[in-house]
């Protein structure tokens, strides 16, 4: 478990002194963090830059599945599978904080539909499945089971009736046949287990930096620029490897390192939260994993109280700015009255909306959903004046980026002529040291904050719920005492405090959005934001015009993410679409 890193002043003092790095990690998302602790632990001196916060692009907008990739047998993919469900085991074990089982659905409405497109995708002919019927669906869930045997920590597949899923989940739709059950897995804070990666990594090698909002600005000659968002400074050193982790961003940022080649061709994903409070209590903490129109799948489950839905799948040439768009809302939309036909549900009922870019490879592909999401790392030798290569982490999901970045760390190994000196299978991901899916290992955690720092039994369940494990270094920063936040009772200005210096928040929307879930648990006021700003420009000592600028960011943050006018967080009352 780790401990506090030096403040993003010391960090920025040491990247003046380095003229030279072994590997220089260009994004601070899943996959690029992941390399940098696995980099970290092997002992290799490194550096990690992010433009934004970290896990800000597709990484901080997922569908929160960790999942095995059921429908990756439809095409065959089978070692994707396998690789997934085993990662995902992995994780249920390593980050057990944030990662939980859970039960997926399948509502049926067909015996024997798709059973010729699927054998002939099988095949690797070209087919479309536009219904998946019970003969399929449970052939499928078979091969699951036997993927998920490995290491395995939950229950296998089983088939209910139409009699027995309509009482458990009333509001379905009565056309169904039949429906299935088998589990994969949540993540609940993917934002907090990125950080948790980048505080691991410099805990492991306490040279390596970890810096957010210093940006990749190019290669001159044989040097890497990078530029410090927030002052301008621009700092100057050569690597002997570029990883580019950017996500949808690779092709710009190896255009910048004059390395041009298409390698990206994303997707962008949109998700909505509905404030259906009712329908999330009848979900009982299971998704729904149902087809939309033209047989694409879509999730829906109780998240923080409200109905997440997702996704889309289309094509976009630009990821910068994205949102959900209305054409998407009325997608999905649709998709959940196909699905509840008897519950009330319109724009009204949108309570947040996020979407993200997947950097899926380059394709030409006429249908996104075709396309592999395995992942890949295309080289880009050097070449001219640039004496180092540039390798690109291309793809790739949430679920499996632990395999992918050891794939990486290893090539990067050999280009250093350097082997691999421990693995990170079984490694704990921050807060998940000595935690596990079973209870006692929480309920001894929890009873030891208790009796060390004089905090009562809800606070520190609180706080381990947040944290996990690293709870135990901020309860000490509370027992003299708390000052509560008045329109913010969740945390205190101790706590923010605490995380502010410990986890390289520059702004509140890291705060915010990059270590807390707060936002998706209900509406802010703006008298939330202000106090908010206020807690945290005490700890960045902001004078009265930064922290004016400060709260503006993160209303007009809010205000994109919210679908709200900014006009409406002028005053004091909660915030619904």
């Amino acid at each position: 478990m780790t401990g506090t890193v030096p403040p993003r002043e010391a960090q920025l003092e040491a990247l003046r002194r380095i003229g030279h790095i072994p590997v220089l990690i260009v994004g601070g998302g899943i996959n690029g963090m992941g390399t940098f602790r696995d980099l970290s632990l092997q002992g290799v001196d490194c550096i990690l830059v992010e433009q934004g916060d970290f896990c800000s692009g597709a990484s901080r907008a997922p569908s929160r599945m960790i999942h095995g990739g059921l429908k990756y047998l439809e095409t065959g993919e089978f070692r994707l599978v396998r690789e997934s469900a085993a990662e995902r085991n992995r994780l249920l074990c390593n980050a057990a904080h944030y990662v939980s089982p859970l039960e997926m659905i399948i509502p049926i409405h067909s015996w024997f539909g798709g059973v010729v497109p699927a054998l002939r995708k099988f095949l690797g002919m070209p087919a479309k499945i536009t219904e998946r019927g019970a003969l399929v669906i449970k052939l499928g869930l078979w091969l699951y089971d036997l993927y998920g045997a490995l290491n395995r920590v939950m229950p296998r597949h089983r088939m209910i009736t139409r009699q027995d899923i309509l009482r458990e989940i009333p509001d379905l739709d009565p056309s169904l046949k039949i429906a299935a059950s088998y589990y994969d897995a949540w993540i609940t804070s993917p934002e907090r287990l990125v950080v948790e990666l980048a505080l691991d990594g410099m805990a492991a090698n306490p040279g390596n930096i970890a810096l957010n909002h210093l940006r990749f600005s190019g290669v001159t000659g044989n040097k890497v620029e990078l530029r410090d968002v927030e002052s301008g400074e621009i700092f100057t050193l050569t690597c002997d490897v570029l990883v580019n982790a950017a996500g949808a961003w690779i092709d710009r940022v190896n255009a910048t390192a004059s390395a041009s080649r298409r390698m990206i061709g994303g997707t962008k994903g949109s998700h909505l939260m509905l404030d259906l409070p009712a329908l999330a209590e009848t979900l009982h903490g299971r998704m729904i994993y149902f087809e939309a129109d033209g047989g694409r799948i879509c999730i829906l489950s109780n998240f923080m109280g409200h109905v997440l839905l997702g996704s889309t799948d289309i094509p976009v040439d630009d990821p910068d700015g994205v949102v959900c768009d209305d054409d998407e809302v009325d997608y999905l939309l649709g998709a959940f009255r196909r699905l509840f036909p008897e519950v009330p549900v319109d724009r009204s009922s949108i309570f947040f909306s996020y979407a993200g870019v997947r950097p899926l490879p380059a394709n030409d592909a006429s249908d996104p959903g075709a396309v592999s999401r395995d992942h890949s790392m295309p080289e880009l030798p050097p070449e001219g004046e640039r004496q180092f290569p540039i390798l690109s982490l291309v793809g790739g999901k949430w679920t499996t980026f632990r395999a992918f970045s050891a794939e990486a760390t290893d090539k990067i190994l050999g280009h250093l002529g350097k082997r691999r000196s421990s693995s990170t299978v079984d490694v704990p991901i921050g807060g998940g040291a000595g935690l596990s899916q079973a209870a006692a290992a929480t309920e001894k955690l929890l009873s030891a904050i208790v009796r060390d720092n004089g905090l009562s039994r809800h606070r520190a369940h609180q706080l381990v719920a947040r944290y996990g494990a690293r709870a135990k270094l901020l309860a000490p920063a509370l027992a003299s005492g708390e000052t509560v936040l008045a329109s913010l009772p969740e945390f205190s200005r101790e706590e923010i405090a605490f995380i502010c210096e410990t986890e390289l928040v520059l702004h509140a929307e890291d705060f915010l959005f990059g270590r807390t879930s707060v936002f998706l648990e209900r509406p802010l006021d703006h008298a939330a934001l202000n106090e908010l700003v206020t807690a945290i420009g005490s700890v960045r000592h902001w004078d009265d015009a930064h922290r004016a600028m400060e709260l503006e960011r993160l209303i007009e943050r809010y205000r994109k993410i919210h679908r709200v006018d900014v006009s409406a967080l002028q005053n004091p009352r909660p915030l619904f679409v």
